[in-house]
């Protein structure tokens, strides 16, 4: 088995930068693989706006760990300002920098940024154009419907010929432009494994009809993750903590594309073949599937959910390391 690359989201949200900075530190220390930030807005004491903000300052304290967006919200940057940030944390980490990015889904956010939820694909699809000219060409011009520029990108990425362009989000179009418009597809921790499946047979059919027949390299996955000593500790914590996410945010006015209160009613029936809850055991024992059926190689814990302890996330990155990693190692 090749060797299983483990990531994480750490605490993320509020005023939380410094316990998030002491996660980070901790985790390249034992020897995580990856860094990675969400964007959403508005949210209180969950979630920041801004990740590459984030990351580069994560940037200025690790040497080795790779720093993504899982995942950044195209509708809100515009994507000449985007492929310059992108650049400037590849710069400022030395060619670490990975970007995923979708087209969001909260009406709220975009009524905040005054961005129209109709078109925002096509308008997508522009953007990735954008970015990829940038980023490799010495001047760049482009005439679309949505964005006209004419320019160059200084200073470019350090990685080439360009940062990792990993797409997220689900839908035929989605998969079809995570096929053919990036390298790869980042898919979320809302979903479970059978859609996992389906979705990768996607991707790879969309790749295959392009005649594109390179391999994919890395198959990346987010996953909600809570690990404690024993069994009845995760689960509690998960009682606490993860359901007020997926009931409050996710089935609660979001708009989730699939998680609503018919999925949302109680931990057993949202955890199943999608979160990774328990004892040390228990978690590689969960993991298993998606390594084997999915064939994922690169996994991203997502840690933190409202209200869960700093204490708590720097244990479970003392297990995972300790008790998961040479597992899959």
């Amino acid at each position: 088995m090749a060797r299983l690359k483990i990531g994480f989201i750490p605490i993320e949200g509020g005023h939380f930068y410094r316990e998030a900075l002491e996660e980070v530190v901790r985790g390249e220390d034992l020897g995580f693989d990856s860094i990675w930030m969400e964007e959403h807005h508005s949210v209180r004491d969950h979630y920041w706006p801004s990740p590459l903000t984030v990351l580069a300052g994560f940037a200025t304290r690790t040497a080795r760990v790779t720093l993504g967006t899982d995942i950044a919200v195209a509708p809100f940057h515009h994507p000449v300002r985007l492929a310059e940030d992108v650049a400037m944390l590849d710069v400022m980490s030395g060619g670490r920098c990975v970007l995923g990015v979708a087209i969001g889904y909260k009406p709220d956010e975009f009524a905040l940024y005054g961005a129209e939820l109709e078109k925002r694909g096509a308008r997508f699809e522009e953007q990735l154009a954008i970015l990829k000219g940038l980023w490799t060409q010495e001047s760049f011009s482009f005439k679309g419907t949505y964005f006209q520029i004419e320019g160059r990108l200084e200073p470019r990425p350090v990685q080439k010929p360009h940062p990792p362009l990993w797409i997220g989000g689900w839908g035929e179009l989605t998969l079809r432009r995570a096929a053919t418009l990036g390298d790869n597809w980042i898919p979320g921790p809302t979903a479970d494994l059978p859609r996992l499946m389906a979705g990768k047979k996607q991707f790879l059919d969309n790749r295959a009809r392009a005649g594109l027949t390179a391999p994919v390299a890395e198959w990346p996955l987010t996953r909600d993750v809570i690990i404690a000593d024993t069994d009845r500790e995760a689960r509690d914590l998960a009682e606490r903590h993860i359901m007020v996410s997926y009931r409050k945010e996710y089935a609660g006015g979001w708009k989730h594309p699939f998680i609503d209160a018919s999925i949302a009613t109680d931990l057993d029936t949202v955890m199943k073949d999608r979160f990774l809850i328990g004892s040390p055991d228990r978690v590689v024992r969960a993991l298993r599937p998606f390594v084997t059926e999915y064939g994922m190689t690169h996994l991203i814990c997502r840690l933190f959910f409202p209200g869960m302890p700093h204490a708590h996330i720097m244990r479970e990155l003392d297990l995972l390391a300790r008790e998961v990693m040479p597992a899959f190692r």
